[in-house]
């Protein structure tokens, strides 16, 4: 793999669109396959567990809810901000450590072998390329712990990233989150998914979540994996 590029973990362009967003709505309720899974591939909630891309935070709560110990990372100033605001007025509630990554990160700013989980939702395609994914992923590897679990999931060809929109290269798709386009890796395949994801993990179970309502259809490819090194 090409690790020529000075932003590996992050597209720049989509950091822009996504930045702006963080300004808008919040997420009010947290993803239901990952609910599903917590409670179904995580089970012991001891550790540390880092959630990538945690956004407006639905995901973190419910994780704070479940009994982890949460560590944030995201790429946006706005989402940590405003999630860092939010979740500072739920009462009964753990804290959770939310960090920003910055946008010339090369790595992900932590020890090798520091957590027990990972979770990565609605991430991975805004990286826009293979390279960035794999390079994301060889990252999850080294921070989590030996048999530490991921759970992580990337859009397909049918999805709003990626249907109808214009493909550039390979799996490669240009879609506009608000008003500049920027560049989405979907994959075609349940398959070719786990071809990605299996250098890096042992994957436990894959499958996929859909939905199309209202004109908006969103397909996910899902992965649970462990730490093969």
């Amino acid at each position: 793999m090409n690790n020529k590029n000075n932003n590996p973990l992050v597209q720049l362009e989509a950091l822009e669109q996504y930045d702006k967003t963080a300004l808008l709505g919040i997420k009010l309720y947290p993803s239901l396959e990952l609910v599903r899974l917590e409670k179904m591939f995580f089970k012991e909630k001891v550790g540390k567990l880092l959630e990538y891309g945690f956004g407006s935070g639905p995901n973190t709560i419910h994780l704070l809810k479940c009994g982890y110990k949460v560590y944030g990372l995201d790429v946006s100033k706005n989402a940590v901000e405003r999630t860092r605001k939010r979740i500072k007025e739920i009462e009964n509630i753990n804290q959770p450590e939310l960090f920003l990554l910055d946008k010339d990160a090369k790595k992900i700013p932590f020890d090798d072998n520091t957590f027990d989980q990972i979770v990565a939702m609605s991430v991975i395609s805004l990286l826009g390329s293979e390279d960035k994914v794999n390079y994301l992923l060889s990252e999850f590897q080294r921070v989590l712990k030996p048999e530490g679990k991921i759970i992580i999931d990337i859009n397909d060809h049918q999805s709003e990233f990626s249907q109808n929109k214009t493909q550039i290269k390979k799996n490669i798709f240009l879609s506009k989150p608000l008003d500049k386009d920027v560049k989405c890796y979907c994959l075609k395949s349940e398959k070719d998914f786990n071809n990605l994801v299996k250098p890096y993990f042992e994957i436990k179970d894959s499958g996929f979540s859909s939905h199309k309502v209202f004109g908006r259809q969103i397909t996910e490819f899902i992965i649970c994996g462990k730490n093969i090194k």
